[in-house]
């Protein structure tokens, strides 16, 4: 079966893999056999491996903007419990995505250092995600839920780099509850202190 022409399904399953195996343990062959394409569509549609993760890891970052948005902004609850259901949920689906983790955290950890286009495209798609994010922290600032005394933006790094951390431990010990339980622990502390 040839799908070359359905590409948002090859990327779909180009997303699958880079997630599984990363990106140094994926060949070209295997994206082939996986996706139904020969190898001369492949170049034809992504002329090289590193363009399709770059293609993937767009649709990737699209699609989990998406989600973040629809949690963060469809819920009626508190701000500051919002993000907090939102991060369990990210660790809670987990066991059912066999700790593969998020592509865009793996693929950062894997060649940040060391692909300066990767590195790019990974930093694009992290900011993407704290500009879906710190509107929501700010209203749990304005609600008094979080301190005001550090910008809204520092205080959405530092949850989502401390998400990301937690995220790639919970791959390696395919426990994800330790997780929940950091991200909980950080939120409390930077609840105001009450005098």
């Amino acid at each position: 079966m040839n799908i070359k022409h359905d590409k948002e399904k090859v990327i779909k399953i180009g997303a699958k893999l880079f997630c599984s195996k990363g990106y140094s343990n994926l060949g070209i062959d295997e994206i082939c056999k996986a996706t139904g394409m020969t190898k001369g569509a492949f170049y034809n549609a992504f002329k090289s491996k590193e363009q399709f993760l770059l293609t993937t890891m767009s649709t990737y970052g699209e699609m989990t903007v998406n989600h973040l948005s629809d949690r963060l902004n469809h819920n009626k609850s508190k701000a500051i419990d919002r993000l907090l259901s939102m991060y369990e949920n990210m660790f809670d689906i987990q066991p059912n995505k066999k700790y593969t983790g998020c592509m865009i955290n793996n693929m950062m950890s894997e060649l940040g250092s060391t692909n300066e286009s990767i590195s790019k495209a990974t930093a694009n798609e992290f900011d993407k995600f704290l500009s879906v994010i710190e509107p929501t922290v700010a209203i749990a600032q304005k609600d008094g839920d979080i301190i005001d005394t550090v910008s809204s933006s520092a205080i959405t790094e530092l949850l989502h780099s401390t998400f990301y951390g937690s995220l790639t431990r919970a791959k390696s010990t395919r426990e994800h509850n330790h997780g929940i339980q950091t991200m909980t622990l950080l939120i409390k502390t930077l609840k105001p202190i009450k005098l």
